[in-house]
């Protein structure tokens, strides 16, 4: 009884202690998928305006690859504010016959990632991210980014929380069982039946 009680004892210190002796898997941050785009800037008649004024992103967050072609005979741009109303991505005016292309994230509909900074983007009155060309933005060349789909959420999904506690789970449990069994030998060893045994077998006794 005595021993049972003490490789009792022993086991539950293990398990007390493992967490802190385990080592952590590190989780994994899901690859943000990227969406490319051509944009032009073109005269209408008489409208200065962006050939495609919607922007349609599958998912988010999302790696937004915009190539911003000048197809007119005046300077145009491509141009993201942030609510303050600050420029945060832009082409600088564009001559004409030219690309720019910029690369940034749209981590939700409101924020984005830009150059290693974030900031949150001035919303359309139509809802999502407005671009607009910044010398003809009151004759109305305005844009906008929105999700085409259910927003999936803003951060990436960390996976490896289940392979820790997976992990976890089997060193201690590993743990336990050396434990035990180091601890079933050496009570026997150190028993008193077990050294009068020995002692007897080493006279030649019984």
């Amino acid at each position: 009884m005595r021993s049972f009680a003490l490789i009792m004892a022993a086991s539950l210190l293990v398990f007390a202690a493992f967490p802190v002796l385990a080592v952590p898997v590190s989780p994994q941050a899901v690859p943000v998928p990227t969406f490319t785009v051509t944009v032009v800037g073109e005269t209408n008649g008489t409208r200065q305006q962006f050939d495609r004024s919607l922007i349609l992103v599958p998912e988010l967050p999302i790696q937004l690859i915009v190539t911003f072609h000048n197809n007119d005979t005046m300077q145009h741009s491509f141009t993201i504010n942030d609510v303050n109303g600050t420029i945060k991505v832009n082409t600088l005016l564009v001559n004409p016959g030219l690309n720019v292309t910029l690369n940034f994230t749209v981590v939700s509909m409101t924020l984005v990632t830009y150059n290693g900074t974030q900031f949150r983007p001035e919303i359309s009155p139509s809802g999502g991210i407005e671009f607009y060309c910044i010398p003809h933005r009151l004759a109305g060349m305005t844009g906008r980014i929105a999700l085409a789909g259910a927003p999936t959420g803003g951060q990436p999904v960390e996976k490896g929380i289940l392979l820790r506690a997976y992990w976890i789970g089997i060193i201690g449990i590993a743990a336990t069982l050396l434990w035990v069994i180091i601890s079933y030998f050496l009570i026997k060893s150190s028993s008193r039946h077990h050294t009068d045994h020995r002692e007897h077998v080493r006279k030649g006794l019984p």
